[in-house]
């Protein structure tokens, strides 16, 4: 495809730090009109930087060193011009990876779409309120009248995707970047959403450029793939053609880790009592009500749960968005409290320990977070957020804690020399493993990895999933691995629990529940995360 038959053709872009140190080398990419294109690649190859450039978005300390961007056949990006600003959020449109740090968390979820349409399509506020609401109802947003009053922090992950799709096109762009829009939900939801993609990409004839490191994702829904490798194009081609027939290496070890199997169950240790001991726990939260006098309505998260994790083993806990997978595991270690029933861990009743008692147990159980970049502090460099915690509990001596943050980067596959750096520094992909590294700084006894691999490339994922499991052989260390990505689970847990809508629904060793589910909605749940060979099949 020649550059004049492209919506969108980037030539020889060549990105640098200051000091002229590489980050993007001479890549060369098209869209077409009405085409879905991957760009594909670990954490650091260089694909975000590569799309910011399409959109004149490159933040501060990249500079354009060479190439250019066309749209429509004209240049609006190339060293030394301005960049077209008139095009973005007219022609050209993004949807961030995480939404909760892209969109104004100050302004209702309607007045940002509503600024996206007075802005660039001269509508009045209320014709533009109106276009906004209508553009949340097409994106499958249940009363979006009311949804559009609401702010981001106050709609759940499947939500907070829909709305910055619905931003995106509310202009109706002829290029619409996707970069890992959704690398955090559910499997159901990540289904829906990317049906939803591709059904409004055909309606409008949108050429997308969609940026993941999930290689189902790309069997499924893109026409062709890019892979790209420490700033380089190594691979480029039809998506059937290049994901049954690799020719680069790179390309094959990302397949290869992509299918990587599921291991052996483990025998747990049932010598001793289980760590961790859930019985009979409910949880519910108040119901927002616009009138203040009426009783308080509660929304029932857990009905009576119950959960034993024998030491040493690592458990899978899967279910979508809303079945209460990540309260669980929040009351698991104290950080929420249950309505009722009792917590225990390692013997010790949560619901009666004294404050002492929890200090010393907040050392042997760690959290790993879903959102990353919401759990670290902005203002504090990467080194300084993991040595607090040997601080804290005074664990190694103060001359000792660099070098011991040193090495839980390198664990964790970061080189030493980011940690002066702030979190505002690194890819999603990055922020997560430095996530990883704080959660292991302590050597914990119980880690709850709340989908802790989520933000992952393929073989990061694979040595974050094989250093838990060599943690486990090596220090016992026990895990509630929640999770919506059934391949980590596949590999590495030995039992696997499915919640639905509060309820434990079906439970059992991993490879008997995944291979033979009982239960319909366990079905669902498997049939919505294809792997590749499946997902080429269902390629229309």
């Amino acid at each position: 495809m020649s550059g004049q038959e492209s919506l969108l053709a980037v030539n020889s872009l060549t990105l640098c730090t200051p000091d002229d140190r590489s980050l993007v080398n001479g890549v060369s990419f098209n869209v077409a009109g009405g085409e879905i294109v991957a760009l594909v690649g670990e954490s650091g190859s260089g694909k975000t930087l590569s799309s910011l450039a399409v959109m004149g978005l490159l933040p501060e300390g990249v500079c354009h060193r060479r190439g250019e961007v066309r749209f429509n056949g004209d240049i609006v990006a190339c060293p030394g011009k301005p960049f077209a600003y008139g095009l973005r959020g007219q022609q050209m449109a993004m949807i961030f990876q995480e939404p909760m740090s892209s969109m104004n968390p100050v302004l209702k979820v309607g007045e940002q779409i509503t600024e996206v349409l007075v802005r660039h399509r001269n509508l009045s506020w209320k014709q533009a309120h109106l276009e906004a609401v209508g553009l949340l109802d097409r994106v499958g947003i249940v009363n979006p009248a009311a949804r559009a009053k609401q702010y981001i922090h106050q709609l759940s992950g499947g939500m907070r995707q829909r709305v910055m799709i619905a931003a995106a096109i509310s202009c109706k762009p002829a290029l619409l970047i996707a970069d890992e829009p959704t690398t955090a939900l559910d499997v159901t939801i990540q289904a829906q959403i990317l049906a939803l993609l591709q059904t409004l990409q055909r309606e409008m004839a949108m050429g997308v450029l969609f940026i993941t490191h999930d290689l189902s994702v790309v069997a499924r829904y893109a026409d062709r793939a890019y892979v790209m490798h420490q700033g380089n194009i190594v691979e480029q081609g039809k998506v059937t053609e290049l994901l049954t027939s690799p020719q680069a290496a790179y390309t094959q070890q990302l397949i290869a880790a992509s299918q990587a199997g599921a291991q052996s169950a483990r025998s747990p240790d049932t010598s001793r009592a289980p760590l961790l001991q859930l019985q009979q726990v409910t949880k519910s939260y108040p119901v927002t009500q616009s009138v203040p006098f009426l009783r308080a309505k509660r929304q029932t998260v857990l009905q009576p749960t119950s959960l034993e994790i024998q030491r040493g083993e690592i458990v899978g806990l899967i279910g979508e968005s809303g079945s209460g997978k990540t309260t669980l595991g929040r009351m698991a270690i104290g950080l929420l409290p249950a309505d009722s029933g009792t917590i225990l861990f390692d013997g010790m009743n949560l619901t009666r320990a004294k404050a002492g008692e929890r200090r010393q147990m907040r050392r042997r159980a760690q959290i790993i977070f879903q959102d990353p970049y919401a759990s670290l502090d902005p203002k504090m460099s990467v080194g300084e957020q993991i040595a607090e915690p040997l601080r804290v509990h005074q664990l190694c001596g103060k001359e000792h804690i660099p070098g011991r943050v040193a090495q839980l980067l390198e664990l964790v596959g970061l080189d030493a020399s980011v940690a002066p750096r702030k979190p505002a520094a690194f890819s999603g992909g990055q922020r997560q493993r430095i996530a990883i590294a704080r959660a292991l700084a302590l050597e914990p006894d119980l880690l709850i990895a709340d989908e802790a691999v989520s933000a992952l490339d393929l073989s990061v994922r694979g040595q974050i999933l094989a250093l838990l499991a060599d943690l486990r052989d090596k220090l016992g260390l026990t895990v509630l691995f929640i999770s919506h990505d059934l391949g980590a689970v596949r590999q590495i847990c030995d039992r696997v629990v499915v919640l639905y809508r509060g309820e434990v629904t079906e439970t059992g060793v991993t490879r008997e529940v995944l291979d033979n589910p009982q239960q319909a909605y366990t079905r669902q749940l498997i049939a919505a995360a294809p792997d590749i060979q499946q997902a080429l099949a269902l390629r229309e």
